[in-house]
């Protein structure tokens, strides 16, 4: 792990983001760009030294973004969500032994008069309030970000780790969000394809806007199934 630049070491000082997945935790400079990667089973002393080496104090780091992607959600319109009935809901949607050792988290969606509710492992908040006992912490699920920027008719997606996110809209209304786990470009070129066909989706390469960088070597893979993506996005 190389140290950051000057200029990302001050800004650090007093804020980060952070990418909490089920490998670890991605540690990004200001720019949103990577710079490491820690697991969640290495050692406290190994923690310890993986900020030190970052040129980052904990005591003087004043706010935590955490940047969520994974499958455990649920959308839920504003007028139907209610602390008395959101366990309830979410264990409808997600199965009851999914909310164990979970936290829920809620972000608002105005656009969508929606309640976007996300679990987080406790674990994974204890080891950050361990590590950062004076910042301030926010979550925040990835999800909320492609559902406000997706593009007003098709699918639109981003790729975190292993994990695409994916929003469908019909003539600017939300149809379909979801965040798909996949350990192959096969699996996710079947999932995006299972949409098309359901939702009789006009395929060409506009029927798809992607939110971020997409791997060259899964945009590759990805092109062999007709999946378009801005590095391959010619006509099939």
């Amino acid at each position: 792990m190389e140290n950051l630049n000057n200029a990302t070491s001050v800004y650090s000082l007093n804020s980060l983001h952070v990418y909490l997945h089920d490998g670890g935790l991605d540690f990004n400079d200001a720019l949103g760009v990577q710079q490491a990667h820690i697991d969640w089973n290495k050692s406290a002393k190994i923690q310890k030294d993986f900020w030190e080496k970052k040129g980052i104090l904990p005591s003087q780091v004043s706010h935590i973004h955490v940047h969520i992607c994974h499958q455990h959600f649920l959308l839920i319109p504003q007028k139907y969500d209610s602390p008395i009935y959101r366990i309830g809901f979410l264990e409808k949607a997600l199965g009851e032994d999914t909310l164990v050792g979970q936290e829920i988290q809620v972000q608002k969606i105005p656009s969508e008069a929606a309640n976007l509710l996300f679990l987080i492992p406790s674990e994974w908040k204890d080891l950050l309030s361990f590590w950062f006992p004076l910042a301030q912490i926010s979550y925040q699920h990835i999800l909320e970000k492609l559902i406000t920027q997706s593009q007003d008719n098709g699918l639109s997606i981003s790729i975190h780790q292993n994990h695409a996110c994916i929003v469908l809209r019909k003539s600017g209304i939300l149809t379909l969000a979801n965040v798909y786990p996949f350990s192959k470009a096969t699996e996710l070129a079947f999932y995006i394809h299972s949409i098309r066909d359901s939702y009789l989706i006009k395929w060409n390469s506009s029927s798809i806007h992607w939110l971020g960088e997409v791997d060259a070597n899964l945009a590759e893979e990805l092109n062999t199934f007709k999946i378009y993506t801005p590095i391959f996005s010619h006509e099939a």
